[in-house]
């Protein structure tokens, strides 16, 4: 053994040849059309990114989060995001604007809402 405790025989056991040419061409050809991996769903165009609060009156004490949004994102998506924030599950609240309880299948452009509003995160016995 060595002055650092290693076996100077164990590094023999490693002798391989590590200059080995490795240009060899590739067998995988890339694909030719780099499009046919692009989903062709794309993300309307319409809308603004908007910063809002989100107050959640669910629970022991009130809870306010800023998020960055999506004006023409669904309500439902908004939601689900909202949902991990706040570790709460989907079906247990709607969001509310204005007094209005929002329909997760439209968007937030819908309702007006506007850089800095609040946006409720309410029980769903409550809304109605």
């Amino acid at each position: 053994m060595d002055e650092d405790g290693f076996d100077e025989e164990f590094d023999e056991d490693f002798d391989e040849n590590l200059e080995e040419d490795y240009d060899e061409p590739s067998t995988k050809h890339p694909t030719k059309d780099f499009r046919a991996k692009t989903p062709e769903h794309k993300i309307s165009s319409e809308g603004k990114k908007i910063s809002v609060f989100f107050l959640s009156t669910i629970g022991p004490g009130e809870k306010k989060q800023k998020l960055l949004v999506f004006t023409g994102n669904k309500v439902g998506d908004i939601k689900d995001t909202v949902a991990n924030l706040f570790a709460l599950d989907p079906s247990d609240f709607h969001l509310s604007s204005g007094g209005v309880t929002m329909d997760e299948n439209n968007q937030l452009s819908d309702y007006n809402v506007t850089d800095g509003d609040d946006i409720l995160i309410i029980p769903a016995s409550i809304a109605g």
